[in-house]
């Protein structure tokens, strides 16, 4: 399975700089609309003229990198059930469905721990009180577990051989490389391409909001109605994703990290 956990992360690290780029990208866009003179940089969004913007254009500029996010999710979502073969392009829309939903609900999480994060900023702009913020982030945190439990079966869909989804050991083992193994590495690679170090937070989120995935890694050996794909294209290393990712990387990195000026 050395070739699907290779595939598999060039696409989640894929999905991953789309969703971070959407989701700064539309920062920026609201920032030009209320005249912020926003710079798009590849992980945050530096507003030149923030000084000038109302409490309320401040807000509705930190919730549109989650908004997005969400819309990302469940476009993708929609997109991701309406294709019928099980190959690579399909497996790269559920990495973008999961990863859109995933930013989401995370920043919710976190908001009232991280004044820096999107929502964590919204809740001191607006002072919303503590425990509105719990209660918001433990609704979440439930929703998330059940969405990331949801993942095992479009995931093991992707298994082009039997012996693969036999029985519980082989779909745990199945799902640890599609899905695990593509977090840690992808991971590593998105760690990198996140320095310089900006905001703590930044630097360790590609690591942490992955850790939900080990539920539906262990809750694999429950799902029993899967059958193999008929697309075999996951078992042959793709070198054209490797490149697409290659090429996004660079541009995340050379063109994105120094900062697009919106004047």
């Amino acid at each position: 399975m050395f070739k699907i956990t290779i595939n598999s992360t060039a696409l989640y690290v894929i999905a991953f700089l789309v969703t971070t780029i959407l989701h700064e990208s539309f920062h920026s866009l609201f920032g030009v609309l209320f005249d912020s003179y926003p710079v798009l940089h590849h992980n945050y969004v530096e507003h030149l003229n923030e000084e000038a913007l109302t409490t309320s254009q401040q807000t509705i500029i930190a919730l549109a990198g989650p908004f997005m996010s969400l819309v990302q999710g469940i476009i993708a979502a929609i997109i991701f059930f309406k294709l019928g073969k099980s190959d690579l392009f399909r497996l790269f829309i559920a990495w973008t469905s999961v990863l859109g939903f995933n930013n989401f609900l995370g920043y919710v999480i976190t908001g009232p721990l991280f004044k820096v994060g999107d929502i964590g900023r919204v809740y001191y702009l607006l002072d919303n009180p503590l425990y509105l913020q719990i209660t918001f982030a433990l609704l979440a945190a439930v929703v998330l577990v059940k969405f990331t439990l949801m993942m095992s079966k479009p995931f093991l869909g992707f298994a082009t051989r039997r012996e693969w989804i036999a029985d519980g050991q082989s779909r745990k083992l199945f799902l640890f490389h599609i899905i695990i193994l593509p977090w840690i590495f992808g991971s590593l690679i998105m760690t990198v391409l996140y320095l310089p170090i900006i905001a703590i937070i930044s630097i360790i989120y590609p690591v942490m909001s992955g850790f939900v995935f080990i539920g539906p890694w262990q809750y694999g050996y429950k799902i029993t109605d899967v059958d193999p794909s008929e697309s075999r294209e996951i078992e042959k290393l793709s070198f054209k994703y490797i490149s697409v990712l290659i090429l996004i990387a660079m541009i995340f990195k050379f063109v994105l990290q120094p900062g697009i000026k919106f004047m």
